[in-house]
């Protein structure tokens, strides 16, 4: 082959380089650097299934919701805590079905308190309503979710957010985490203007622990939920209610205001308050039952 060709084959290579090199330049100026995720065909992240029977990828996205105005007024006296569970519906399988209430009767449920005259507040504004602060609307209710499960980020949030109401969380330091829900899904409820309460670091029976054993379930798990999020954590809930004069001390040794059980009633400021009593909700309980509940305090003995 000759030196000519050669020569006139390179040059029409470079004339192809160089032609690629403009191409490129002018799809950078045209439409940026490109970035992950500014990209039109994405691999898809691998998605984690809950107990909640949600999936997730878990990656942080843009919290949209802010809190709603505080729902205020003149009244201190006795408030319904209701107590939920998993928020979506179980199957067939499901162990401890009567824990799971499907969306849809959840939603009824806020509606028809709504409706009535209720308005959701935090266990937070009813002790500061308690003790001299300002005071409730006339038909105040607190809406509590124990343990954490992403159905409470996934079903609960948007319901309340669309009533204008809060929500109580009663966080399990285990619970933080793939599986359930992520730090930064906690701080999107925290932005919707949720309470996150202590449930423990692991759920234990509370009665059955030495004392160093439960100081970790109490003041290791209020300290993490401080850290990590920056907030004062007043309130305890005892995992399935158990407790006693001894673990009461405990709770308030480890600078716990309050605590909340799973005995049926309405609480008030009248009650010890490392006692306070909550309604129960089970799944197949419909929302006039619930509405009814909130009204008698009457409801079922017993929780997890």
């Amino acid at each position: 082959m000759s030196r000519s060709s050669d020569a006139a084959r390179q040059r029409r290579l470079a004339v192809i380089v160089g032609a690629l090199v403009v191409v490129a330049i002018a799809l950078v100026l045209f439409t940026g650097p490109l970035k992950p995720g500014n990209s039109t065909t994405t691999a898809a992240a691998p998605a984690s299934t809950t107990a909640a029977g949600s999936t997730t990828t878990g990656q942080p996205k843009p919290a949209a919701d802010t809190a709603p105005p505080l729902a205020t007024g003149s009244y201190t006296g006795p408030v319904p805590i209701l107590m939920y569970h998993v928020i979506a519906a179980p199957t067939a399988s499901t162990p401890f079905a009567e824990l799971w209430t499907p969306p849809e009767t959840f939603k009824a449920t806020v509606d028809l308190l709504k409706n009535d005259g209720y308005r959701g507040v935090t266990l937070g504004q009813v002790w500061k309503a308690w003790h001299g602060g300002p005071g409730l609307p006339p038909k105040p209710v607190v809406v509590s979710f124990d343990d954490g499960y992403l159905s409470h980020f996934v079903s609960a949030r948007p319901i309340l957010r669309a009533a204008g109401w809060p929500g109580v969380l009663n966080l399990e330091g285990k619970n933080i985490g793939p599986g359930e829900l992520y730090t930064w899904q906690v701080k999107a409820l925290l932005a919707a203007g949720w309470e996150v309460d202590s449930h423990t670091m692991t759920h234990p029976d509370l009665t059955t622990l030495g004392d160093a054993a439960m100081r970790t379930e109490l003041v290791d798990s209020r300290k993490l939920l401080q850290q990590k999020f920056g907030i004062p954590v007043d309130f305890f809930c005892y995992p399935s209610g158990k407790n006693d004069a001894r673990v009461r001390a405990a709770v308030q040794a480890a600078g716990y205001q309050a605590a909340t059980t799973v005995d049926p009633g309405i609480a008030s400021k009248s009650d010890n308050p490392y006692q306070l009593p909550r309604i129960r909700v089970n799944g197949t309980d419909s929302a006039a039952s619930v509405a009814a509940r909130v009204k008698s305090g009457n409801g079922v003995v017993g929780g997890y």
